[in-house]
């Protein structure tokens, strides 16, 4: 709690209320650390803003009528815990990053309610004792190998570099794509990997292209290289052929960065015709085609571009099918690219951690990472069906959400009308009644946390509708109760 002490110019000058610590005989803790605790949070609070002046050492004493050492003793302190920071002549600020305001804000985020079905991420894979105890299974093993788990403290070898590209050959052919190690490149994340392969090819001010709807992850990048995106005209299937063509015609793009299974976010897929049309034109055009195959791996068909290795490169993770927590990814192909690419292994390799590397590598040598995808993929048609259930005329991905639908026109499905091999993906879409942004503040408050379409909008036109990641929730009752709770709003059409 905070009172507001005024100086001559009538401003409101932070101090403490420190009456009822006073008068609590209880109360074992100095005054001093009463004075930093109060201070810590109320920054933590937003009572205090970042970069906001503290009141003069002596002028706070006086007000608290306490010893000036004191207050001195608590601003010293407070400094030690990185809350504020003094300059001579200047005066005492709240500083931007805080340790002890960190810890507040973790306490209060871990006491809220919120479900939150915003991040695409694999629902948690519980046996019927509830537990998951496939790490420690794995850790077990590594410390029983001649060394234990001690030489994962230091840098990976170039031996163990080679393994775990055998282990990306491996994990990707198991897949579908056949590839051999000596075509992979293995690092953290596949954010990273993308990060490297964009870095590779294209200066700034160079144009991308890429749906017209796309993950968060790649429109950050764009703006961290000062790229610019140019999103492709999309329907139920993902990139419409015609207009990549004349994307690449009229703005001279050398690069496509797609996922053309279970498309992020639109979860569109492309059936045999879309595929064969999409590549016909990436051969003829002569244009990298950067597959990001991460939630692909969910969708029990190979990377599409296995046949054109020399034209596209692939990047995939454990990040949606497996563990986002197991930092491992892979980029392949046979693409002039990958050789630049693998000369700068601080960039690549060098990311990874070891431990969670030989994780990894266990996981795919021994089918744990073949199982864990499997039962990834039950549990999201597990989770498909409850959704179903509570929305029975809602049952679809955004596929009709993508493409001139957006602009209220109607899809043209004659060309490209066969089913999709697996229409199961774990984030769904949903029409709004009203601008999705305050649809989803709305909701908020009503305990659920979902994204609008604008988030992943490259430009100007997108959906009046909301994002729902079904594996996001931690359980089957919190998904049921995150569910209802979006019907019930009154917001979806």
């Amino acid at each position: 709690m905070v009172q507001e002490l005024y100086c001559m110019a009538d401003n409101k000058i932070w101090a403490p209320n420190l009456n009822e610590a006073l008068a609590a005989s209880t109360s074992k803790k100095p005054l001093y650390l009463q004075i930093v605790d109060a201070m810590a949070q109320d920054i933590a609070s937003g009572k205090l803003a970042i970069g906001e002046k503290l009141p003069p050492q002596r002028q706070l004493a006086w007000h608290l009528d306490i010893n000036l050492s004191t207050v001195t003793k608590a601003f010293r302190q407070a400094a030690k815990q990185q809350l504020i920071s003094g300059e001579v002549g200047r005066g005492t600020y709240v500083l931007g990053q805080s340790a002890e305001a960190e810890l507040f804000l973790l306490k209060q985020s871990a006491e809220q309610t919120v479900i939150d079905l915003s991040t695409h991420q694999p629902a948690k894979l519980l046996d019927k004792r509830g537990e998951d105890n496939a790490l420690e299974l794995a850790i077990a093993k590594l410390s029983e190998q001649a060394g234990g788990l001690s030489e994962y403290l230091d840098y990976q070898s170039p031996s163990f570099v080679a393994e775990l590209k055998l282990a990306g050959a491996k994990w990707l052919s198991d897949l579908g794509y056949p590839i051999s190690a000596q075509h992979c490149l293995i690092t953290n994340t596949a954010q990273n990997a993308l990060m490297i392969s964009l870095m590779a090819c294209c200066q700034k001010d160079e144009v991308v292209l890429v749906n017209e709807l796309t993950f968060p992850g790649m429109k950050a990048l764009a703006k961290q290289m000062g790229i610019k995106l140019y999103g492709v005209k999309s329907d139920h299937l993902g990139l419409v052929p015609e207009a990549l063509a004349l994307a690449i015609r009229t703005t001279g793009a050398k690069v496509l960065v797609s996922d053309p299974l279970y498309q992020n976010p639109t979860a569109a897929s492309m059936n045999d015709k879309r595929i064969s049309d999409i590549k016909a034109i990436i051969s003829r055009e002569k244009i990298l085609f950067i597959e990001e195959y991460v939630i692909g791996a969910l969708s029990g068909r190979p990377p599409i571009s296995a046949d054109i290795q020399s034209q596209s490169i692939v990047i995939s993770s454990f990040a949606k099918a497996i563990s986002p927590g197991i930092r491992f990814a892979v980029i392949a192909g046979q693409h002039p690219v990958l050789t630049q690419i693998s000369q700068q292994s601080h960039a690549t390799s060098w990311q990874l951690s070891p431990l969670t590397a030989a994780i990894a590598k266990l996981w795919i040598d021994d089918g744990t990472a073949h199982a864990r995808t499997k039962a990834q993929q039950q549990e999201i048609s597990a989770r498909f069906k409850l959704f179903a259930t509570i929305f029975p005329s809602k049952v679809t991905t955004a596929n009709e959400f993508t493409g001139d639908k957006v602009r209220g026109n109607t899809h043209n499905k004659k060309a490209d009308n066969t089913k999709q091999a697996n229409p199961l993906c774990s984030h769904v879409w949903l029409r709004v009644n009203q601008d999705a942004d305050l649809v989803a503040e709305q909701l908020e408050t009503q305990g659920v946390r979902v994204v609008p379409a604008r988030v992943f909008a490259v430009s100007h036109h997108f959906p009046h509708a909301i994002r729902v990641s079904l594996t996001a929730a931690k359980s089957h009752k919190e998904l049921v109760k995150a569910l209802n709770t979006i019907k019930q709003s009154g917001f979806i059409e």
